[in-house]
Formats: structure tokens, sequence, C-alpha cells
């Protein structure tokens, strides 16, 4: 009768040891808890900064967008502009070409845009130039009207019909105005002067640049007959 009454006791002691295990098991779970928590702080903490990072990268690259977008802006405005500042230039040669021809010369350009020859008008500044538009410059250079705005009143598609010459040309002049006030800002106003100097020395090509086209004598196929 003693044994079963004993082993009672042995049972409960068995059941008091749970609540130690579970104690410690608690406090290992906390520990892991607290661990984790804590490595997640510092792994926030460590990408803050690199958002700040990225968010200002972008907002440079937005700005250098900005920038460049504005420049290229400015640049075609410019090119827009010297187009129409070298077909000036080109008309103002032109007219010079038309004072210098005798009455009978201009009077057939006047009435049927080309030479007495019955050939195409070819200018040393613009070219050879179909009969419509040389009659219509003639027209324009015998009314006294010399000035690019008036002249695009009367002949609208002037530039377009010399547009891709002009823009090349224009471009040329543009960029490298721009290069060399880089290169002023820079400090360098003096890189582009030795490509001009050795130009400047060579007097037998200068001079066949500044002399006349127009020569009568040659033939050819279009040119402006002087008198």
């Amino acid at each position: 009768m003693t044994n079963p009454i004993e082993s009672e006791p042995s049972s409960e002691n068995s059941q008091q040891e749970t609540p130690e295990q579970q104690e410690m098991s608690a406090a290992l779970k906390k520990m892991a808890e607290d661990m984790e928590k804590e490595q997640g702080q510092q792994e926030g903490q460590e990408v803050l900064p690199d958002d700040e990072v990225t968010d200002e990268n972008i907002e440079e690259d937005e700005l250098g967008d900005k920038e460049e977008e504005r420049l290229e802006q400015e640049r075609e405005k410019m090119i827009r502009e010297e187009k129409e500042k070298i077909l000036q230039e080109k008309l103002d040669e032109l007219f010079k070409e038309f004072e210098a021809l005798s009455s009978r010369d201009f009077g057939s350009i006047l009435r049927s845009g080309k030479t007495r020859e019955g050939r195409n008008v070819e200018s040393s500044s613009m070219g050879e130039l179909n009969p419509e538009i040389a009659k219509s410059l003639a027209g324009a250079f015998k009314d006294g009207v010399k000035l690019l705005p008036k002249i695009i009143e009367a002949l609208p598609d002037l530039l377009e019909k010399f547009d891709e010459d002009l823009t090349r040309e224009a471009t040329e002049r543009v960029d490298k105005k721009l290069e060399e006030e880089k290169q002023k800002k820079e400090g360098k106003p003096e890189e582009s002067k030795p490509e001009e100097q050795p130009k400047a020395s060579e007097g037998e090509t200068l001079s066949d640049q500044v002399r006349p086209e127009i020569n009568p004598a040659e033939g050819g196929n279009a040119e402006i007959p002087k008198s």
C-alpha cells in the first residue's frame, strides 16, 4: 500500500520542473527578439544614408538634364539667327554683282531670270539661281528692297531653298564661337590662333579667295556677265 502513495510525490516533482524550463525558454526567446530588434535598427541606420545619396544623385541628374536642354535650345536659336545673317551677307554680295552689270544684262535677268545668253544666273556668293528666284531678287534689288525680312515677305521659300548649305555653315560658325567662348572661360584664348596664322601667310590662296568669280571669258554654265 505504501508504494502507490510514495509514487505520487515523484510525479509532482516532475511537474514542478516544467515552469523552470518555460522560464528559460522565455528568457532565451526574449534575448533572441532583442538581438533581432537591435540588428534591425543597425540595418536601418545603414540603409538611410544610401537613400539620401540616391535622392541627391537623382536631383543632380535632373538638373544636369535641364541645363543640357537649355544649352541645346540656346544653340539652336543661335544657329537660326546665324542662318539669317549668312543669307543677308550672300544677298548683299549678289546685289553688288547686280549693281556691276550693264543695264542690258540686268534687264535680261529682270525679265526672264536668265542672262542674255539664256543661261541661269550664277552668283559667286549664292551659286546657281533658278530663274524664278533670280528674277524675284532682281526685282527686289530694282525696288531698293535689300533687307532680308522684306525679301522673305516676297520670297517666303528663300530660306528653305538654301537651307542645307545655310544650316551647315551656320552650325560651323556657332560651334566655333561656342568653343572659343569655352576656351576663354578656361583661360585658353590663344589655342585657336595657330590654325589661322598659316592661312594668313598664303598670299596666293587669299588673293584667289578675294578675286571675283565672275569671268565671262571663261564660258561656263552660269555666270553673271559683266559690262
